[in-house]
């Protein structure tokens, strides 16, 4: 049986929008600046990464497809930090959209690629593997 990719998206991005719906989470304090974006940082990459075993998953590459994944890449973090405008204690910040961008998409490039390597070195592109 074969698994949706789209699964481990679907539950990544509902706990990023669980976590960004709580008011007033504990922050670490302002003289650690870089924790908050080091933490916004990696759990965009881990849906970056996840968002990566969908690309990979197909085996065509088509113009729409190409747009849609480019576009979720840019979007899902904006209106996730949009969204933050009606939580209590909570307020958007372009430095977290740039730090979620950054982290989605480096991870999608390293597991995007590094998939279609190892599936080309054992023989798998193009046999429908």
């Amino acid at each position: 049986m074969k698994r949706n990719p789209w699964i481990p998206v679907i539950i990544v991005s509902l706990f990023i929008l669980i976590l960004t719906s709580t008011p007033k989470i504990p922050t670490p304090p302002k003289n650690i600046h870089f924790l908050d974006k080091g933490a916004h940082f990696l759990i965009y990459f881990l849906w970056g990464f996840t968002l990566s075993r969908v690309w990979n998953s197909r085996n065509f590459l088509k113009k729409s497809f190409i747009i849609c994944i480019f576009l979720a890449l840019l979007l899902f973090p904006a209106l996730d930090e949009l969204h933050q405008f009606i939580i209590p204690g909570r307020n958007p910040s372009l430095l977290d959209w740039i730090c979620d961008v950054a982290g989605c998409v480096l991870a999608f490039s390293i597991f995007s690629k590094w998939n279609r390597i190892r599936n080309f070195r054992i023989g798998r592109i193009g046999d429908g593997a």
